[in-house]
């Protein structure tokens, strides 16, 4: 490895880089040579492997959080010399347990979505939908929904993740956008509607909209640049304003974090990576961030975050991205 032992940094990162691979099971024999190497080459080394080892193995007992599936029974290794390591430096399968369970928990879900969308975007890349009237829907990274469109109305079902809808008029039927038992109608505009966890969010970029909650009575007009949210069963609440840019800036290409605590800009991020993003740092009491990323870099932008907020990135088997202190 070309990194100095001499910079602490840079000892974390060659001890982090032996354990990921270690516990990938594809070392190769001249690698588990070089490994041994750099291991006895200084106590420093051995001290940062075996502090790396410990937090890999500690994520075991994080294993309940990601899924509810039973853990796969781990077989015993074969005895034999390329895989001598296993017996000599214990380093459990953390990683590749977590990324089997991650995979199981989320196939459940985005199938049940796959079942009833219409049209779905993926991970990372943004699409146009033109609609039967003539409307144009533009679906944000992983966005799916579900199209009902009969006599007495226009109807999208907001299955997951955000779209933008520039509404074509002259039709008599109402063109309305359902997402967590609310309902937004337009009168004449574009908008965004989007869906995070419990919370649904409108940004209207030109003209009017209504939007309704079961707990929101008669309803919300939205104007221009007007913002409001309600999460499920609960009332419509007003947001603060924002510029036209900022408004479904996806649809750009960009990621625009303006003045967020850094677990939510954390989040809004991990939405175009393809891979799990998994935040184990204590970030509260860090200074919000702001900063406008691109949606086809979202490694680069979850590394600058991290940097901000004085965290590591660690990439892991199959695409996950595993933040701490």
């Amino acid at each position: 490895m070309n990194k100095k032992s001499s910079d602490p940094s840079s000892l974390v990162d060659q001890a982090e880089h032996w354990v990921v691979r270690l516990a990938s099971g594809a070392i190769t024999p001249k690698e588990m040579a070089s490994f041994e190497t750099w291991l006895a080459a200084s106590p420093d080394h051995r001290a940062a492997f075996d502090r790396e080892r410990s937090f890999w193995q500690s994520l075991e007992g994080h294993e309940a959080v990601f899924s509810s599936a039973p853990t796969p029974q781990r077989r015993s290794p074969r005895r034999s010399e390329g895989r001598s390591w296993m017996r000599r430096y214990p380093v459990r399968a953390a990683l590749g347990t977590i990324a089997a369970s991650l995979a199981l928990l989320m196939a459940a879900p985005d199938a049940m979505i796959r079942v009833r969308a219409d049209a779905m975007a993926d991970v990372g890349k943004t699409r146009t939908l033109a609609l039967p009237d003539g409307s144009m829907a533009m679906l944000d990274s992983g966005a799916a929904v579900a199209v009902h469109f009969d006599k007495g109305e226009r109807r999208i079902e907001l299955l997951r993740g955000g779209a933008w809808f520039d509404v074509k008029h002259g039709d008599a039927r109402p063109f309305r956008v359902a997402a967590l038992g609310g309902v937004t109608e337009d009168i004449g505009t574009a908008f965004e509607v989007s869906q995070r966890d419990e919370t649904v969010n409108v940004n209207v970029t030109a003209g009017v909209v209504r939007v309704s909650s079961p707990e929101g009575g008669n309803g919300r007009t939205v104007r221009q640049l007007g913002r409001v949210r309600y999460t499920r069963g609960g009332p419509v609440e007003g947001m603060e304003p924002v510029g036209a840019a900022e408004i479904a800036a996806w649809r750009r290409g960009l990621i625009i974090i303006q003045n967020r605590p850094i677990g939510d800009a954390i989040a809004e991020v991990a939405r175009y990576r393809p891979g799990m993003t998994i935040n184990f740092a204590d970030t509260s009491g860090t200074a919000p961030v702001s900063g406008v990323f691109r949606t086809d870099a979202p490694d680069e932008a979850l590394q600058a975050l991290a940097n901000m907020a004085g965290l590591r990135v660690a990439m892991l088997p199959a695409g996950i991205a595993v933040l701490r202190r």
